[in-house]
């Protein structure tokens, strides 16, 4: 009798632990596939099966990270940052801007020279062509530069938002309160079920 409940008890053991391999496998390849709203769902679906360790490993694991993107696009441009990131989307936009724009700054350098480049930013006399559409690109280089800096941020604080609550882990802040001429802290949490 003992044996039969020790086989009976293993086995279910084995189920459930493969039940929580499956969960976990799926909802990596999921996350793998791309946040979309339909993969989300999946992953909400799937979450409540993952145990909080699971979830925490999965979601440092494949969350996005913020330096290295936003140091990639600030000193290498081109969208490389956005590129590394997943941001497909704004690292084409990058890319066809730097280009867009360098290309034009070097076209005007190449065809006018550098002194008058230079001398156009000066004011001095002597300029023959008119450099005002090479001032412009090279002012909206440096533009979208600062763009290309603060678009991984807002990337990734979007991602990983969503990743967390399809994942179901909890958000807790702290924030400054005034009540009844005191100040204190007040504790919230956001609970994704």
């Amino acid at each position: 009798m003992k044996k039969k409940l020790l086989a009976i008890s293993l086995l279910v053991l084995l189920s459930v632990s493969f039940a929580f391999a499956d969960a976990y496998r799926d909802v990596n390849k999921y996350i793998g596939q791309g946040l979309t709203k339909e993969n989300l769902e999946k992953i909400k679906a799937l979450s409540p099966q993952l145990t909080q360790q699971q979830k925490e490993s999965i979601y440092t694991w494949r969350k996005t990270p913020v330096l290295f993107p936003v140091l990639s696009n600030l000193f290498l441009g081109f969208g490389s940052g956005s590129f590394e990131q997943g941001d497909k989307l704004h690292g084409y936009i990058f890319l066809a801007g730097d280009v867009a724009c360098l290309g034009v700054v070097g076209y005007n350098i190449f065809k006018n020279g550098w002194d008058n480049f230079i001398n156009s930013f000066s004011g001095e006399s002597g300029v023959e062509d008119d450099m005002t559409l090479a001032k412009v690109a090279l002012f909206a280089a440096l533009g979208l530069r600062v763009y290309q800096a603060i678009r991984p941020i807002r990337y990734a604080n979007n991602y990983n938002s969503n990743l967390k609550d399809a994942l179901g882990l909890t958000s807790v802040t702290m924030t400054p309160s005034y009540a009844n001429g005191k100040m204190g802290m007040t504790l919230s949490a956001k609970i994704s079920l």
